[in-house]
């Protein structure tokens, strides 16, 4: 098993008995380039990097990362740019694999997320994963100008154009929403054929376009409840389009984003929530999500006090007492593709 960590350019994480939330911090206290160099070197796999265009002050739409669907963004939250933070990170590292947790595709032109993301994987000398979803905050569709009800169909054909600028010499589509042909998309991706693609998801729709489209499935285990076979369900349903398509299995990755916490000294309450206590305590529930089937766990750190010392803390432990360890965790269920 591979462990990754959730960037700061979205802010800390916080978890109260039921539910994950993230704390909008300043652009000083994320220090996005200095984290990115201390994760490397405590030999973290990768380093995952979220997605909005702009915040609602006001929101009804429920958020995935919590089952309670309660929101977890402030109404005015401070959010720094994937693909140019990604770009960033990529030059002030040599080995941290990069991804994003999640692009939502249709917020931008397919055209012009396929330019950024081939540079960001050229600078990083071939480093980059591509998550990608389609979206849940229907009040950001509606400032954008966008159809929250298309999302999906949308997503697919974005996929699509990632894959055809990547691989193609001369790139055309003709779909639904994007038409176009004869463009060149140069340079090529330094990973080949093209960059691993995940899919984001929580829902059955989710877990068939991931088979059907991408490389593997990227689910959320934020709220402090979660339990590791929790998406069983998802996974059968990517099992059952792959076999449909004729595709291994084991060409196929399971990623779970995961709230984690950890601490020298055991967690000694009544409920531990999900990666929380001692390296052993985390360690434990890393071998439960390896029995479920993920090879990758990315973890989103529970950081109460609001300050980037709690995080780096948890950081160096995790370095020093569990990626060791996890390591050498084999997952189940056939989904053992390494990114």
């Amino acid at each position: 098993m591979e462990l990754g960590i959730y960037s700061t350019s979205h802010g800390l994480g916080y978890r109260d008995g039921e539910n994950f939330f993230a704390k909008s911090i300043t652009f000083d206290m994320m220090q996005p380039i200095e984290v990115a160099k201390k994760v490397e070197d405590a030999d973290f796999h990768s380093m995952w990097f979220p997605d909005h265009v702009c915040m609602p002050v006001e929101s009804s739409s429920g958020h995935v990362a919590n089952a309670s669907r309660t929101r977890a963004y402030e109404s005015r939250h401070n959010m720094l740019d994937a693909a140019v933070l990604m770009g960033a990170v990529a030059n002030a590292t040599s080995t941290l694999k990069i991804g994003n947790t999640v692009l939502i595709a249709p917020y931008r032109g397919p055209l012009n997320d396929a330019r950024q993301f081939a540079t960001v994987d050229i600078l990083s000398k071939g480093r980059l994963i591509l998550g990608v979803g389609a979206g849940w905050l229907e009040e950001e569709f509606s400032a954008l100008g966008l159809s929250y009800q298309n999302r999906g169909e949308m997503t697919n054909e974005c996929i699509e154009i990632y894959k055809r600028s990547w691989t193609d010499d001369v790139v055309e589509f003709h779909g639904s929403f994007y038409d176009f042909s004869g463009i060149s998309m140069d340079p090529k991706p330094i990973q080949k054929p093209r960059p691993p693609i995940i899919f984001g998801s929580v829902v059955p729709a989710g877990a068939r376009r991931a088979a059907r489209f991408c490389d593997g499935l990227y689910p959320l285990f934020l709220d402090p409840k979660a339990d590791p076979f929790r998406f069983s369900n998802l996974q059968d349903i990517v099992r059952q389009e792959l076999d449909t398509l004729e595709r291994a299995h084991d060409s196929f990755s399971m990623i779970a984003c995961a709230s984690m916490r950890v601490q020298k000294d055991p967690f000694e309450g009544k409920e531990r929530p999900i990666c929380t206590g001692s390296p052993e305590q985390v360690l434990s529930d890393l071998e439960r999500l390896a029995k479920a089937g993920y090879s990758h766990v990315v973890a989103f750190y529970d950081c109460p006090s609001g300050q980037i010392s709690e995080l780096l803390d948890q950081i160096s432990i995790t370095g020093n007492a569990i990626i060791p360890e996890a390591k050498k965790l084999v997952p189940g269920g056939g989904f053992n593709k390494t990114l």
